[in-house]
């Protein structure tokens, strides 16, 4: 498939979507949700967390409560209780999210790639279960090939996508919100398109930015 990347028009074999505030407009409920998370007895904490979820979006919840705990408050955290708290994120975030619509325009760019066969996959820091709720929700769940959730982190996951789609990295395409999305791509070569949310952007430049992911269609 033609896109349009770094200025010119390049062969893509490998779409690979970040799914909050790319394919989806959940990213305020998301920063809601890790706002309404903060436990009511660490509340002094909220500011510091909030600023490292800003900086920290497309790694895992599971993530960001060990930093809280861990990082933030310097409490050792046992794996009970982190499954406790994730779960309460869940029961949080999981009710605001599910009415989420397509952000502008992504829709029918993933239909214009289903149309030319190029294999679609989601990845995204969103655990399996609450990942494919969402994209059911918005009826997105059959147009894309697979869909991943964390575990594992979005590097590891780019790497297990190119080696079962056989596709190598030089004709992959990931399109992300954030810097864990930039560091996915990075990791094993792949294209990047930065689609700006209220995510806090990549460290590192990139070379494609769109308002609108039509654009990158020729």
């Amino acid at each position: 498939m033609r896109l349009k990347l770094d200025g010119t028009v390049k062969e893509i074999d490998l779409l690979v979507f970040d799914c909050d505030g790319v394919l989806l407009e959940t990213m305020a409920a998301k920063i809601e949700a890790f706002r309404q998370w903060v436990p009511a007895g660490h509340a002094q904490y909220s500011e510091a967390f909030m600023e490292r979820v800003m900086h920290g979006f497309g790694k895992s919840r599971m993530h960001h409560i060990r930093v809280f705990y861990e990082e933030i408050v310097g409490e050792v955290l046992s794996e009970a209780v982190l499954e406790s708290e994730i779960a309460r994120f869940t029961s949080i975030c999981e009710p605001l999210c599910a009415s989420a619509d397509w952000r502008v325009g992504s829709a029918e760019f993933v239909e214009a790639c289903q149309a030319e066969g190029i294999p679609r996959y989601v990845l995204s820091g969103t655990p399996q279960k609450p990942l494919e709720d969402m994209l059911e929700s918005a009826g997105g769940t059959a147009m894309f090939t697979s869909i991943i959730g964390s575990p594992p982190a979005k590097p590891e996951s780019m790497e297990g996508i190119l080696a079962e789609t056989g596709i190598s990295a030089e004709r992959t395409l990931f399109i992300g919100d954030a810097n864990a999305d930039h560091e996915a791509a990075l990791h094993v070569g792949a294209h990047f398109v930065y689609f700006p949310s209220e995510a806090l952007p990549p460290k590192q430049s990139v070379n494609t930015t769109v308002g609108d992911l039509r654009e990158l269609l020729v």
